[in-house]
């Protein structure tokens, strides 16, 4: 199984560094600085410059971004911003995750309400780059979709300028996102973890660990700071596989709720909200309730990080007055994104195919729906005869075997 670890542990991370670093790591560059552009625009525009550079004698990449903006904006004008710039939707999701952190952190900070927060220099059109610039490059490598450690997070001393006057090293808002998570401390008078880094890495992570992961490691990403340190200023992302165990254990949280108030409709719209804000799977199972009535059984499969927001949606759309939260865990196959060429009614396309292994042993695949439902309504064939094809030609292409013998 796809398996990814972040290393911020020697010089800590911030959003410039953790992008550079899948770029190095693999990420194409192109993409990247395109939605950085784009997303900048809106802001006041920025230039973004992707280069080579050397830290302690390792070639590492540099992202640098900028710009003429100073900020001062709402958390919710960014976000309606943010929601009408072209870019994949998981990237999307991430980005505004992201910025969703950062504000509730500084609400925090600041006793502020989550509508009314500022951000000053994190509002700016750099900052707000880099947070899509390094969400972009995540969903790029595919980390959007697979399981992502982090090291402890090295945090530097010192004081810092910000939008509201000097403030002490870590800064308040990184301390609040880091809260519960693994730092640090370096005896360095620099601010070595940003808020936007912070915030990016708990957007990211699925865990954290104090020692590095058992992995076959297939590719390394260094990502340069801007500061000139005693240690190298680098954050590092390394992609590869799990062992060798085909079956491995995946921390989830179950959100429940019974529903007796509610049409189909209603529900049918909460799961597919739920859906496109991260759950991992979601169903409604009709029950009978006390005193005889009908009602649905609603619930939702999350990673234990998303499931305070989840359950935060399954209240606002259903109207439910409470959800059930139990953590448990799943035996999950390994499993990868294909994306693959084909040609259907004389057009090409390119859509994305689920495979789940044990081991060598491949199970089964299964074509991504959304890209099946695109293709079907530019080529007016029916959904069943495009997942049909896809599944086909993969088949074919990439002479998969089950464990029954080539299907």
């Amino acid at each position: 199984m796809k398996i990814a670890f972040i290393d911020c542990s020697t010089a800590g991370v911030s959003g410039d560094m953790l992008t550079a670093a899948m770029i190095d790591a693999g990420a194409s560059a192109q993409k990247v600085k395109r939605a950085m552009l784009a997303a900048a625009k809106p802001f006041g525009g920025a230039e973004v410059e992707v280069k080579r550079v050397s830290v302690g004698g390792i070639g590492a990449t540099r992202v640098e971004v900028r710009t003429k903006d100073s900020g001062g904006r709402r958390f919710v004008d960014i976000a309606k911003k943010l929601n009408t710039i072209e870019l994949p939707g998981p990237a999307k999701n991430a980005a505004i995750e992201t910025l969703e952190t950062l504000a509730r952190a500084e609400a925090k900070v600041h006793g502020e309400k989550l509508d009314k927060i500022t951000f000053h220099k994190i509002g700016a059109a750099d900052a707000i780059a880099d947070i899509v610039g390094c969400c972009t490059a995540a969903h790029e490598l595919g980390l959007l979709k697979c399981k992502v450690l982090a090291s402890e997070v090295a945090v530097g001393r010192g004081i810092t300028l910000t939008g509201h006057g000097l403030a002490p090293l870590p800064a308040p808002a990184t301390l609040e996102i880091l809260k519960g998570l693994p730092i640090r401390g370096k005896a360095v008078d620099a601010e070595l973890t940003t808020p936007t880094g912070a915030a990016l890495l708990v957007t990211l992570a699925d865990g954290f660990v104090d020692h590095f992961p058992d992995m076959k490691v297939k590719s390394v990403g260094y990502g340069a700071g801007e500061k000139e340190l005693y240690d190298p200023n680098i954050a590092r992302v390394f992609i590869g596989e799990t062992g060798k165990r085909s079956l491995s254990l995946d921390d989830i949280v179950v959100l429940e709720t019974n529903l007796d108030d509610v049409s189909g409709k209603v529900i049918a719209h909460a799961i597919e909200k739920l859906m496109a804000a991260g759950a991992l799977d979601a169903s409604a199972t009709p029950i009978i309730m006390k005193k005889g009535r009908s009602g649905f059984l609603v619930r939702v499969l999350t990673k234990p990080k998303a499931a305070e927001k989840l359950a935060r949606l399954l209240i606002l759309h259903t109207g439910t007055l409470g959800v059930r939260f139990t953590p448990t865990r799943r035996y999950v196959l390994e499993r990868e994104i294909l994306q693959v060429d084909v040609t259907i009614s004389g057009k090409k396309f390119k859509p994305h195919v689920k495979v789940a292994r044990e081991g060598k042993k491949f199970i089964g695949l299964a074509a991504e729906y959304e890209d099946a439902k695109k293709i079907s309504e530019k080529t007016g064939l029916g959904i069943r005869e495009i997942v049909d094809r896809i599944e086909k030609i993969v088949r074919k292409s990439y002479k998969l075997y089950s464990i029954w013998g080539f299907v």
